[in-house]
Order: C-alpha cells, then sequence, then structure tokens
C-alpha cells in the first residue's frame, strides 16, 4: 500500500487505503526513483511494497517511461520502493504575485517552438517575413434551433419571441450599412427604425438635406416621444433593458444602444409608416418575417462556438469569404503578412452540406497539407471539420493549426443559418456569411508578459504548473434565495487526462424522516467517464454517506479530505511537502474537498446534495474578440463578438420510447448526459457517446491575476462584464439542479412516482405550478416518497487537469533528457537550469534528499543523463551521506556528437573520453553502460531502457541472496536475467577503457547471462570507498548506528549512557563482520571522545573504525607448460 514517507514533526508516516485486498507493508530501505508516469501524485514521495500496489496510484507502464519499469526491477527481488513523480513545474518557483504566470511552465500558443536543430527558432513550415506569431482562434457559426429543439432557447441563448421586433430587408441607409428593424405596438401600429452611421446622423439638421436612406419623421409627433416609445417597446427584453438611450437632432431622432443590435454601438432613426407608399409597402410586406437578435435573449440565428484553434507561429487563420476582396487560397510562398480570407466566412447550404473554408496564411504548405481546407459544421459528414482538422499538438507547426476542442451539435438540434444576424443578399454559390473565426481583441503577449486589459483573457497563455481536475461543487436544495456549497471532488491524480477517465454519479438521496436528526443520506459513485447510464462500469462506489460531521460515515471522513503536496508557491526556502485535510484518503480515485460553508457549520442539517454549480466555462463573448467585417459589411462586429460556448449536455428527460411505449428509465441519470442526443423526440436513445465533453472538461488556463481569465468557474453572483455572463450558474443556465425539474404530483401533493415519464428539467429553473395539469418544480419534499427515489439522482464531471508542459514539442511533453539538454544548449530562450525539465528533476532530487522526509539508500533517475540534472543528484547524496546514485551516462557517436536518437548508434571510445572530461570525484554514485533491451512488464513489448532501469534490479537481487556489502556485480549477484540483448557490443578494449573511467559495464560472456562487470564508484582518488560495496557498506553501517543512537536522545549524558551507547552499537558491527562485510573493527564511545564540553553542549561523540572486506575484482593465473603436463 502507497505509505507517505515524509516524517517531520508533528506528521506520522501512514498508508493510504486504496481500498484492495490489505497487503503487506513496505519491508527494508527503500530504493527512491524519480521519473515520470502515465498518472499519480506529482512531487509527492510514496512508498510500495510490490509493483501492484505502485500501479494503483502510478499507472502501468506504457513502455515510454523509465520509472515504473526500474520500480518493477528493484521490487523484483525488494519490498520496499520510494517514487516521486515528475510533471511540470516550471522553474520550480511561486507562481508571479503579478500575472499569475509560473516562468518557464506550461506553453504559450503560437510562439516559437524548439525546431529539428533542438534550439527554439522559426517555424519551418511556415514562410518567414510575416506575423512571427500565432494565436487563439475561435471557430464559429451562426445556428438557429430545428425545429422543435430547445437547445439554445433553454439555455437562454436564443428566445422564441417574435412578437415585436422583426428583421426587414430593403431599407437602404449609407453605402456600408445595411438593415432596419420593425417595432409593431398592441394596435399593430408598425414601425421602423433604420441603422445608420453616428456621423451621418448627428451631421443631419433640420434644415439641412439629409443623407440619403437617414429618414425623418413626417407623423408630427415630438421626438421626444418617439425616443420614449422606442425605448419602452425595446425595454422588455433583457438585452435591451438600460441599453438604449435617446436623442435628438431637430427633426431627427436617434438612438444609441450600446450592447445589442445588429451592428452594435451604432444609432438608430425612425421612419412612420405613413412617409410614402412605397416605404410603408417594404414595412408591411416584410420580406423575412423571423425573429430579429439582439442581445442574449431576442430571436434569430445566434453565434455558436464550435471549436478553439492554436495557430503556429507564422501562421494566421481566416476563412474564404464571397463578397470580394482577396478571397483565394494563400499562396504557398506567401507569408503571414498577406493575409487572403476574412474573419467571416462562408457556409455552403445547399443540399444539406454546411462546408467552409478554412485558410492558413503563411503556411507552406504541400500537397497532403494544403493552405486551405475545406470542412463542414455538420457532424454527420465525412468532412466534419473535428475529423479533418489537425488534433495531434505534435502536428501543429507541421499541419499548420491545432483543434485543441470541438463542439459537436447535431443537425436535427440546430442547423447552421445565417437569418437575421447577416445582411440579406444574393451571394455566390448558394453561399452564406455565417461562419466566422475571431481572436482576441487585444495585441498577442509575450510569454511572462502582463495582459495588456484586465477585462480581455490572454487567450494564449497556458503558462501554469500541473494541476489536478475537479468537479463543480457539489450543491444542497435552495434554502431562500440560493444553495449552498456543499463539497466537490479533487482527482488523486496530477495532471492531464484523469477527466476522461471518471466521472461522479450521487444516488440514492434519503431525506431525514426524523424530527432530531436532520440529516440524511446518499450514495457516491465513482464512474468510467464514457459508459453509459443503461450500462454503468462502477469503480468505486461510496454508500450511505452524510453531511453530518460526528458520522463515522461523514462524507469527508469515509471518503478522505487529505490532501498531500508540494507547497511550491512558497518562498524557494519553505517549499516543502505539506498535508491539507483531516482524514485520510480511502479511495482510489478521489479525494474530498468540504466547502467553506461546510468547514463554519453554516449548512442547515437538513441539506442534501441536490445539484452542481455550472462548469467552467470559456469567456469569448463581448468586446473580448476582434472582428473585421468583410467589405460591404456583411454584418457587425457586435454580434459576432457575442460567439459563446454551446450549453453543457444535461439530460432533458428520463423517457424512453415515444406514443403507447413511452416509459420512464430509472437507470437514466440527470446531469452530465453521456450519449449524444441526435433526435428530439427520443433524446435518450443509445447512440454514441457524446465527444463534444471531452472539450467540457479539457483544461483551459484558469491562472491569470492580472485579466479575466480563459476559463472562469466556482464564482456565483459576479457581476457581467463586457456584455459577458461570468457567472458560470447563470452562464447558459448551466447551474444544475434536481429542483428544477418539472413533475407531476399525485393526489397526496407530492411528486407522483407513477409520472416520472412526463418529468422534464427546465433549464432555467422557472417552473409556474400548474394545478390543472398537476405540474411543478420537484422539492426536497417529494424525496419522501421511496417511489421517486430510484429516479433521483444525477453525474457531474470533473473539469481541468493539466501536465503544466508544453505540449507542442515530445521531449518537453515527456520531460526527456533531450529537453534538459536543450534547455542548457538554448538557455535564452529554453531557460537553462531554471528550465521545466531540468527544474523538475532536480525539485525530485530536493525532495529525496531530504533525510526528514525521506528514507532512502540509493537514488536513480532513469533516463535523465544531463550533467545539469545527474551532478545535482550526486551533490545531494553527498549531502545526504546515507545514499548513493545509480546514473546513466551521456552517450556520444562516432563524431562525438551527444546521442538524442534512436538512429545515432553510441561510440564508447568517446563516450569515455567525454565522460572522464566531467571530472566527476564522489563516492556516492556509481555510472553504468551500454543501454539495454528488455520487456516491458505491462505491454509485454521489447523496448530499450537505460542501464540504470537494470542495475537498479541487479542491486535488489545483491541485497536479497547476500547483503548491501556485497559486490552487485558478477554473473551471480549482477546477473541481469531479464535483459534480452545490449545495445552495444564491448570487447576486451570497450571494457577496459570504461572500468578505466569508473564506468562499470554491462558484458555478456559465452553461455552466460549478461552481467554487470564491474562496481567502481566515481572516486578518483584510489581508496576503499572507490568501490560500490564499500560505499554501501558505511551507508549502511551508517544507518544502523542512527538508529540505535536515536534511541538514546534525550538520556542522561553520563558514563553509563555512554557505556550503553558502545554495547549497542558493537553487535551492529559483529553482524557485519560475520556477514563478511569487514574484516576488522573497533568502537571507542567513552570519555576520550565525549569530553566535557561535549557533555555541557549536550553531544555524544565516538568513533568506530572499520576495515572493509576487499572484494576480488582482478584474478592473476600463470600458466607453466611442461612435459609432464600443464600446471598451474
Amino acid at each position: 500500500m502507497a505509505e507517505l514517507t515524509f516524517k517531520s514533526a508533528g506528521v506520522s508516516t501512514r498508508e493510504i487505503d486504496l481500498s484492495g485486498p490489505t497487503p503487506t507493508g513496505p519491508t527494508g530501505v527503500p530504493a527512491g526513483i524519480v521519473g515520470t508516469s502515465v498518472e499519480g501524485p506529482a512531487f509527492v514521495p510514496l512508498t510500495f511494497a510490490n509493483y501492484g500496489e505502485f500501479k494503483l496510484a502510478y499507472g502501468a507502464s506504457d513502455g515510454s517511461k523509465f520509472g515504473p519499469i526500474a520500480v518493477n526491477q528493484w521490487l523484483k527481488n525488494a519490498q520496499a520502493v520510494t517514487y516521486v513523480r515528475v510533471l511540470g513545474a516550471g522553474d520550480g518557483k511561486k507562481r508571479s504575485s503579478a500575472t499569475g504566470n509560473v516562468t518557464n511552465a506550461g506553453f504559450v500558443a503560437g510562439a516559437s517552438q524548439v525546431q529539428d536543430s533542438g534550439i527554439v527558432g522559426n517555424n519551418a513550415y511556415a514562410n518567414t517575413g510575416g506575423d512571427g506569431h500565432g494565436r487563439a482562434y475561435f471557430l464559429g457559426c451562426f445556428m438557429s434551433e430545428s425545429a422543435g429543439s430547445t437547445i439554445f432557447s433553454d439555455a437562454g441563448i436564443q428566445s422564441t419571441n417574435q412578437t415585436k421586433v422583426k428583421s426587414v430587408a430593403g431599407f437602404k441607409a449609407v453605402a456600408h450599412l445595411t438593415g432596419a428593424i420593425v417595432v409593431e405596438n398592441t394596435a399593430g401600429l408598425k414601425r421602423a427604425y433604420h441603422f445608420h452611421s453616428a456621423a451621418n446622423g448627428t451631421a443631419a439638421a433640420a434644415t439641412t438635406a439629409l443623407p440619403s436612406g437617414v429618414f425623418v419623421k413626417t407623423d408630427g409627433v415630438a421626438v421626444n416621444t418617439i425616443a420614449s416609445s422606442f425605448i419602452s417597446q425595446l425595454a422588455d427584453t433583457d438585452s435591451h433593458s438600460g441599453t438604449i438611450t435617446g436623442g435628438t437632432n431637430a427633426s431627427l431622432a436617434h438612438f444609441t444602444q450600446s450592447l445589442g443590435g445588429i451592428f452594435g454601438n451604432t444609432l438608430i432613426s425612425y421612419i412612420d409608416t405613413g412617409v410614402a407608399a412605397s416605404a410603408a409597402a417594404k414595412v408591411t410586406s416584410l420580406s423575412r418575417d423571423t425573429q430579429f437578435r439582439s442581445g442574449s435573449t431576442a430571436g434569430g440565428a445566434v453565434p455558436i462556438l464550435r471549436g478553439v484553434l492554436l495557430a503556429p507561429s507564422g501562421v494566421v487563420l481566416s476563412l474564404s469569404g464571397n463578397l470580394g476582396g482577396t478571397n483565394t487560397s494563400p499562396a504557398s510562398t506567401a507569408n503571414s503578412s498577406t493575409v487572403r480570407g476574412f474573419t467571416s466566412g462562408s457556409v455552403k447550404l445547399t443540399a444539406g452540406a454546411q462546408d467552409f473554408v478554412l485558410f492558413m496564411n503563411g503556411y507552406k504548405g504541400t500537397t497532403s497539407n494544403p493552405t486551405a481546407i475545406t470542412a463542414s459544421f455538420d457532424m454527420t459528414a465525412n468532412n466534419y471539420f473535428a475529423n479533418v482538422l489537425n488534433t495531434d499538438p505534435l502536428k501543429t507547426e507541421e499541419k499548420g493549426h491545432l483543434l485543441y476542442g470541438s463542439y459537436d451539435i447535431y443537425p436535427t438540434l440546430a442547423v447552421v443559418t445565417g437569418a437575421d444576424s447577416v445582411r440579406p443578399g444574393t451571394y455566390l454559390k448558394d453561399e452564406e456569411p455565417a461562419a466566422m473565426i475571431l481572436t482576441s481583441s487585444q495585441a498577442r503577449v509575450a510569454a511572462g508578459a502582463g495582459a495588456p486589459s484586465s477585462t480581455v483573457p490572454v487567450y494564449e497563455s497556458f503558462e501554469d504548473r500541473f494541476n489536478s481536475a475537479k468537479s463543480p461543487y457539489v450543491t444542497s436544495q435552495g434554502f431562500g434565495a440560493a444553495p449552498y456549497d456543499l463539497f466537490r471532488v479533487k482527482a488523486l491524480s496530477d495532471g492531464a487526462g484523469l477527466s476522461t477517465r471518471f466521472k461522479v454519479s450521487i444516488e440514492n438521496i434519503v431525506k431525514s424522516n426524523s424530527d432530531s436528526d436532520l440529516y440524511g443520506t446518499f450514495d457516491l459513485l465513482i464512474r468510467k467517464f464514457d459508459d453509459t447510464d443503461d450500462e454503468r462500469v462502477v469503480l468505486e462506489s461510496f454508500r450511505g454517506l452524510s453531511l453530518d460531521p460526528g458520522s463515522s460515515r461523514y462524507i469527508a471522513r469515509a471518503i478522505g479530505d487529505q490532501e498531500i503536496l508540494f507547497n511550491f508557491d512558497n518562498d524557494a526556502e519553505s517549499q516543502k511537502i505539506v498535508v491539507d485535510g483531516t482524514h485520510t484518503v480511502r479511495s482510489r480515485y478521489i479525494r474530498v474537498q468540504m466547502s467553506n460553508a461546510m468547514k463554519k457549520k453554516e449548512v442547515p442539517d437538513e441539506a442534501l446534495p441536490v445539484g452542481f454549480r455550472g462548469p467552467n466555462h470559456l469567456v469569448t463573448s463581448g468586446s473580448l474578440l476582434n472582428f473585421v467585417p468583410v467589405p460591404d459589411s456583411v454584418s457587425s462586429a457586435a454580434i459576432h463578438r457575442r460567439i459563446i460556448e454551446p450549453p453543457f449536455p444535461y439530460r432533458i428527460s428520463i423517457a424512453q420510447g415515444t406514443g403507447l411505449s413511452k416509459r420512464s428509465d430509472a437507470n437514466l441519470y440527470w446531469g452530465m448526459q453521456p450519449n449524444r442526443r441526435e433526435t428530439i423526440a427520443t433524446p435518450n436513445a443509445n447512440t454514441p457517446i457524446d465527444e463534444s465533453l471531452k472539450t467540457f472538461v479539457k483544461y483551459f488556463p484558469d491562472h491569470r491575476k492580472d485579466s479575466i481569465n480563459f476559463s472562469v468557474g466556482g464564482n456565483s453572483g459576479v457581476a457581467d462584464q463586457n456584455g459577458t455572463v461570468l457567472d458560470s450558474d447563470r452562464f447558459n443556465n448551466n447551474r444544475f439542479s434536481l429542483e428544477k425539474i418539472q413533475v407531476r404530483t399525485g393526489s397526496n401533493t407530492f411528486a407522483d412516482p407513477e409520472y416520472w415519464l412526463s418529468a422534464s428539467y427546465v433549464r432555467n429553473g422557472v417552473i409556474a405550478a400548474d394545478a390543472t395539469k398537476k405540474t411543478r418544480g420537484l422539492t426536497v419534499d417529494d424525496f419522501g416518497i421511496v417511489g421517486n427515489r430510484k429516479y433521483l439522482k444525477f453525474t457531474l464531471p470533473l473539469q481541468g487537469g493539466f501536465d503544466g508542459v508544453d505540449i507542442f514539442n515530445k521531449d518537453k511533453r515527456d520531460l526527456t533528457n533531450n529537453a534538459a539538454k536543450r534547455e542548457i544548449d538554448d538557455e535564452t530562450n529554453q531557460g537553462g537550469t531554471a528550465g521545466s525539465t531540468i527544474s523538475a528533476y532536480r525539485k525530485a532530487v530536493d525532495i529525496m534528499a531530504s533525510t526528514s522526509d525521506v528514507d532512502i539508500q540509493l537514488l536513480s533517475v532513469p533516463g535523465i543523463r544531463h550533467s545539469s540534472v545527474s551532478d545535482y543528484a550526486i551533490d545531494a547524496m553527498e549531502n545526504r551521506f546515507d545514499a548513493m546514485l545509480i546514473m546513466d551516462i551521456e552517450e556520444r557517436d562516432q563524431f562525438n556528437t551527444v546521442i538524442t536518437s534512436s538512429i545515432q548508434n553510441p561510440h564508447v571510445a568517446n563516450t569515455v573520453t567525454s565522460f572522464k572530461n566531467r571530472a566527476l570525484d564522489s563516492s556516492f554514485a556509481a555510472a553504468y553502460f551500454p543501454d539495454v533491451t528488455i520487456e516491458d512488464p505491462d505491454t509485454r513489448a521489447l523496448v530499450s531502457v537505460p542501464p540504470s532501469v537494470v542495475t537498479i534490479g541487479a542491486y535488489s537481487l545483491n541485497d536479497r541472496v547476500g547483503h548491501p556489502w556485497f559486490a552487485p556485480a558478477g554473473f551471480t549477484r549482477g546477473a541481469l536475467n531479464a535483459v534480452e540483448s545490449t545495445n552495444v557490443s564491448l570487447n576486451r578494449t570497450n571494457l577496459d577503457d570504461l572500468y578505466d573511467a569508473d564506468i562499470n559495464p554491462l558484458a555478456q560472456y559465452p553461455g552466460r547471462p549478461l552481467s554487470i562487470w564491474g562496481q567502481k564508484t566515481l572516486l578518483a582518488a584510489n581508496s576503499a570507498l572507490d568501490r560500490v560495496n564499500v560505499r554501501r557498506l558505511l551507508i549502511d553501517v551508517r544507518r544502523k548506528v542512527r538508529g540505535v543512537a536515536n534511541t538514546l536522545l534525550f538520556e542522561p549524558n553520563r558514563t553509563e549512557t555512554l557505556d550503553r551507547f558502545s554495547n549497542l552499537v558493537n553487535p551492529i558491527l559483529q553482524s557485519v563482520q560475520d556477514g563478511q562485510g569487514v574484516d576488522r573493527f573497533k568502537v571507542i564511545i567513552d570519555t576520550t571522545t565525549t569530553t566535557q564540553a561535549d557533555v555541557e553542549n549536550n553531544t555524544i561523540r565516538g568513533k568506530i573504525f572499520l576495515q572493509p572486506t576487499r572484494s576480488i575484482e582482478f584474478v592473476a593465473l600463470d600458466f607453466v607448460v611442461t612435459n609432464a603436463g600443464t600446471t598451474i
């Protein structure tokens, strides 16, 4: 079982219950291993007794990470290993108090990347001379609900009200603006209000001829009355309320609408229907009697976010349009300063198609990767954009773009259309300008720089260290105006990927029926992320949980709320492992975090978990994005800038079937719906998993302190900014609650268990009680009916989880030795020793070096060969003085070039010379060569691994069959039976050269297994300590003597105590001598070593003299041949 290995004052060593069979605890002194893994906590030392327990915490080996394979090798003959996982932590220091960034952590979208040379440079797939940096882009399209669908209106994005504000085609204003709206009062009087430029409007005077297209009032109605009428007609919609102001200019009434309207911040003038017959005809005979969109609550097509794209340096993304201008595909030789296309693009809507064309300006392109890609917004099409755009971060430069996330919307729920949001007109090839690709309204920010605006997210900044996935807060029923936050779930494992591995369901919610004990109970399930409600895969379950802090089933106690972490956000000298929380974690997957309201005991006892806060959402609307209209003004910047993330997919009913076969399905959970909704009639059909959920739960930056974040959440009640809803509860009505379910009641006035087939989720929570239909909103009182209980359950997601690394470069992403090398070679751009890779390993070594936190006898950092890490680790082991480093060395090829790829072959002489030049001098480290091939313990594939991976296994074999003071070398204790082959075959000259350089070779002799053929440390001087067995002897003796010495702390410093100390030490050394570790020894602990001054300083001093037993490494045999035969 995973055992926490730090032992600072006030913190006791403990085991984490992984909900499996009770195992035996770790036995013996562990080896320490630092490395990567597919999951698990980062920068926290955990100790395991066997490989199975290790996999429960850190996952199985994937064949590419050396740490887990080394753990498996060690544990074949040992019962204790301590592992520290590394992830991206930037420079290892606390985040900036000004920006919130962590230096050298994560990545900046569109920044220059490491090229094949290992140096950060220009994008090889982009033409030089253009915009040097890429950006984050928002791909969207105007959409409107399909017949019968409420996907947008339920979320408050699109309104179904068509009675007062309608679009009109045909009115012409100044040349660059077109459009009008009609306001119709209850008497049927229609008044047309026309949009025009502020300059033309204010320049007009009573005696001046008005510009063409600007209409004046002719019915004698005072302009102030007109202004009041207009405002009152539109004020009934939330989006218009308080946003329109009126003014007069002689006979011209003009208005400014600060938020809504087709064209945003423009003036609006009035024309009465009686101006002219032709004008009246245009008003009364509406060419497009459909909804006009304004703000967030009026009708018409709405701009919906469909994808988040990241462009590499030197590439500018745009869309093909059809209203003229430079609209041909970008030339493969043109740089990004020559931009083809627009921020608004055409969508081909004939024959059910929803095709658009993405331009990559500045991208060189090839036949297989052209500069223009035709894709579709229709997810049923073969060329659906999520299927044809690049989703591999490692190919971002090669492909000219990265689709970081995408949102699926099935065409039966909503269709692409520009109706009432783009200018009516005739477009080429039956296309409509209904697509858009937008980026920030602010200039791009360089790595580490502050935000140019506190109100606009820095969309390209992913400059944060690793973090873990977490759920929104689970909430109670409403008490007065709002529910209480209760708790949330956090993944035990740090990093990316966990939010798509599992989700959380809450079920069996039981209301208390006691007058004295008001606490109810509930169950919490950990389920596989992509399971379905009909075919659940329950990974873990916790039954009968309570919110009663005094109960044994209190959720924090039953699941655990302790979080063990390394507090990076302290000053460097104060960074250490800390424990937050009270109760031991008993889950394999999660811990719970209780809300502040729960901790302060502000939550009423009768509270039950009935919902959750709105999940984090992206901040994209308002004035945050840049829009440049195409020629002739297809539409306004304002409406495009309202592009919005689709609603989080919640289940709207638990009914199956249609007509007479319609029935309620008790298997279905409310809340997050895993299956894709494809039809209106059968929203719960057995359809594929909704792939959009992976984007909804994906990490987006939320760390900035100097601006609004890209992703926001947990912010109930926060005010809107720039026309953007920040409150994650109000955003798209995303706060979930079982109390938003409309139910039918029975004769007892409670929700009727027999009528759940008609229950429906009302996203905005506005449910008027209807006595005739016997419907109302669900209340907690309905939980008391046993028959309802099986329907009262819901599922919520975990969101986020970030590795804190650069996802565009494989070596940086995987924290490899190559990345460490490049950080030194390209210090200016990649950070040097403050680079993310080097800092991560150094910080892990620091943790392993802390004798108060970790007890180890060996340290290995498999595969990390660069001196910036290995030298640091040697120093750390010397400072510990009770452990030694098993290290891999940097290899060189025949051209004396450091090996960085598998196509290079090691050259022994060059490798030896390079290693000698390092002039290492330490008895606390031993080096080995060459790499070997072994079978991965989990994938069963043959993999090439550095020598430390198998060498550490030989050390554990040596200790099992012998003692630490025996040499871990030779055919017996140094046999490497797991090795299939070596990557270099060594001859006698190679062996001599390696051993002369203090490199222990892995050699094979005919008929013998591959074995370690040397046991030298890196000590330069000829000494007993230049051998591994002697150094390990002293480490072992020191540890054992220190152990007995600790038993004498705080004892009286008298002669009797000195004698007792000597009597405790002598048997230890006698045992070592009996085990052939020393030839002779002598212990002196008396008044000759402990002076009166020592006594006064509360100190005992002693001396131990050892004569180590030397191993046989060289055997000389003289052969004499005589007539009588051969003798030796």
